[in-house]
């Protein structure tokens, strides 16, 4: 009887959670990257959910008739296509299992979309809903909407947003980029170059579309930002030449601020050598700086600093210092000032927002989840042709058998799966070894698997027309 009553309630709260959007990779996922340390604060995920609600709450704003969606800059009558990339990416991460923002990601592809110049590509400042305030795209936006439309579907799951995210990347390379793969600092103006504009891991993802042309794309732009690197202190310039000299002053400023932030992205996913050159020289020297002491602009030669001591300069700093665990202390004492921060900028609160999801592991490669393939040698440790086990606590409990679509749920030491065809499921430890497949008849199961050992586990569930993969902790 309790068991009867216990998978009543666990079906009624599976259904509540399809009705009320759900995601492969809920929030928070505190993920150890394959590559550097992310912070190991208690609580960092909570209280950075906690900013981004805020943010939410003061800088996301819908149209009239709720068809789009805007994030609001500074001036609160204008949004700039970055914000609109920002805001992608924020949407695909902090969704969680009580709320999905796919709805509200929708709205801001469609606020783009809205406001295109000649060459397809957004326009870069706007006012409110209703038209241009500058014209004319800049690239950073576009590099960031692409690869938060590729996280989108596997986020969210629908194939229109790869569809989407080849046609934008396609734009870049024709408008954005040069032939030998320098990037561009916009569509309609080439004078100079902007390091913090370039996004090593996005290039990586975009090799899907053009492997030889992204291929170059990357070997050429970390020529650039090494030759821009300052030998000194290891910061980059706000601008710079095609040598990599800087250009218009000689300061890590606000456009510099956010290149350690896409360099530790990098490493993190994919553990280029060149950025983690790039990385090990900057965090040997902030290393050595007290986190009060982080006040922008910074001269990139001296490592004098101003007077904004604020997100846009200590998160991606911290960023930087994720490179190695031989600093984890440093990167702890950095969060906890990041995270009191009580901005008043739409950048700050950004950046405060962008470098936490990072640092805090809760920016993964979802594309690389997704697929998770076993190692060549690994071989399962147990199988059920009927998804049978041994011991009770981890046999299946049949729910009722009406079901109207595919869906594979995470929940505390096990899935609750539904399927309208045969399937299987296979597990997947983090290092890729696959431990267990276990196959499906058409129905709804709660699937327990206590049995296995304390950690995460990666789980694919598979038909002949579906698939989904979610993350299951065991504890």
């Amino acid at each position: 009887m309790n068991k009867a009553i216990f998978a009543t309630i666990l079906c009624c709260l599976a259904l509540f959670t399809v009705a009320s959007g759900a995601v492969n990779y809920p929030y928070p996922q505190e993920s150890n990257y394959s590559n550097g340390a992310i912070v190991t604060s208690s609580g960092a995920s909570a209280a950075l959910k906690a900013k981004f609600d805020s943010f939410f709450g003061s800088h996301y704003e819908n149209s009239s008739d709720n068809t789009m969606g805007r994030i609001k800059f500074d001036n609160t009558a204008q949004t700039v296509s970055e914000g609109i990339g920002y805001g992608m990416i924020m949407m695909v991460y902090f969704s969680d299992a009580s709320r999905s923002y796919q709805a509200e990601f929708d709205r801001l592809w469609k606020y783009y979309n809205n406001f295109l110049n000649q060459n397809g590509l957004m326009n870069w400042k706007i006012t409110g809903f209703t038209g241009v305030a500058e014209r004319n795209a800049a690239t950073d936006a576009e590099f960031d909407v692409a690869f938060a439309l590729e996280m989108a579907y596997y986020q969210f799951g629908d194939q229109k947003y790869l569809n989407d995210a080849q046609t934008l990347i396609g734009k870049i390379k024709q408008h954005e980029m040069e032939t030998n793969g320098l990037h561009k600092p916009g569509d309609m103006w080439n004078s100079k170059r902007n390091p913090s504009y370039v996004s090593p891991a996005a290039f990586e993802l975009f090799k899907r579309v053009d492997d030889s042309f992204w291929t170059t794309a990357l070997a050429k732009n970390y020529a650039l930002l090494k030759a821009n690197q300052n030998s000194s202190t290891g910061l980059p310039s706000d601008w710079c030449n095609d040598n990599g000299g800087p250009v218009d002053n000689n300061n890590f400023g606000y456009d510099a601020s956010r290149a350690p932030w896409r360099w530790a992205w990098a490493y993190a996913w994919f553990g280029h050598q060149d950025v983690k050159d790039l990385l090990d020289k900057l965090a040997a020297w902030v290393s050595t700086k007290a986190v009060a002491d982080i006040k922008g602009a910074i001269d990139v030669s001296s490592g004098q600093g101003r007077t904004d001591n604020n997100s846009t300069f200590i998160g991606p700093l911290l960023n930087s210092m994720q490179v190695s665990s031989n600093y984890q202390d440093k990167i702890n004492t950095y969060w906890a000032e990041l995270i009191k921060k009580n901005e008043a900028s739409y950048f700050n609160k950004s950046m405060q927002l962008l470098t936490g999801l990072l640092a805090t592991g809760n920016m993964p490669n979802l594309k690389a989840l997704a697929e998770a393939p076993p190692s060549s040698s690994s071989e399962p440790s147990s199988s059920s042709e009927e998804a049978s086990s041994s011991s009770e606590d981890e046999t299946p409990i049949v729910l009722p058998q009406i079901v109207h679509s595919n869906a594979l749920s995470p929940m505390n030491n096990g899935v609750n799966l539904q399927v309208m065809s045969n399937a299987t499921i296979q597990i997947f430890d983090l290092k890729g070894n696959l431990v267990r497949i276990l196959k499906f008849k058409p129905g709804n199961y709660i699937v327990q698997l206590a049995d296995l050992p304390r950690g995460l586990y990666i789980v694919k569930a598979t038909s002949t027309s579906w698939k989904q993969t979610v993350k299951v902790m065991m504890k």
